[in-house]
């Protein structure tokens, strides 16, 4: 890749000046659309790929695998298609005055951050959203149970209906109490790993987004055009 150069820089520049804001919106909200898109795919490929190595029989697949995996894939889809949004943005963004190269590539590194922050951002509206949807479908049903709770008490004594329902959950979950706290602390090692994996995967992504619009800006400025790509006859 061709190093950045004040020669190229001023070469590239545009031969007016700029007053307004250096911010170029459109092109960090087209990088962010790109990065959205490819996070989709990715992310629907690779629950194709989960449901495939988890087996509901017993002996057939493996649930550290699939969380290895998973793990895997969380971490390569939003690198990846955070770099690719960053390349977008840093390619699309215009050239506004004669700065040197060296600010020049950190405006267009900068627009790649911007397209990560925005990313970020929606896809934490969106969990809190479904966390939201989670909650209020919970309480509802709680609220049933509660209902049905209540009924029950008022036609057995308090002793009887206690009674009653520990036969009954142990006969539906045939679970022992061991096993349910097992349960229960190894979903909870699993979630504190994937919030760590997550989180370590959108630092990274942030870091690959500002080098991808850095090299998206010098493709720029080169005129770096790819037609081999692009061109079929």
């Amino acid at each position: 890749m061709t190093e950045r150069t004040e020669t190229l820089t001023r070469a590239s520049a545009p031969a007016f000046a700029h007053e307004g804001s250096y911010v170029d919106w459109p092109a960090i909200l087209a990088g962010a659309v790109v990065a959205s898109a490819v996070g989709f795919v990715f992310a629907t490929f690779g629950a194709a790929l989960g449901l495939s190595i988890i087996s509901p029989y017993d002996g057939d697949g493996s649930a550290m695998a699939a969380a290895i995996a998973v793990g895997s894939w969380m971490l390569w889809t939003t690198i990846s298609s955070f770099a690719t949004g960053g390349y977008i943005a840093g390619r699309m963004r215009r050239r506004v005055d004669g700065a040197g190269a060296d600010e020049v590539g950190v405006r267009d590194g900068i627009h790649g951050l911007a397209v990560w922050g925005v990313g970020v951002l929606v896809g934490a509206w969106l969990l809190g959203m479904t966390a939201g949807t989670t909650v209020q479908a919970t309480t509802e049903v709680a609220g049933a149970a509660a209902t049905v709770v209540e009924e029950v008490a008022q036609v057995t004594t308090e002793g009887e209906a206690a009674a009653q329902v520990e036969a009954t959950t142990a006969e539906a979950a045939e679970v022992s109490p061991a096993e349910a706290r097992d349960a229960a602390e190894t979903a909870r090692i699993y979630s504190v790993i994937s919030a760590f994996v997550l989180a370590a995967s959108l630092m990274i992504a942030g870091a690959a987004a500002y080098w991808a619009a850095s090299v998206g800006g010098l493709h720029r400025d080169e005129g770096r055009t790819f037609g081999h790509f692009g061109r079929w006859t």
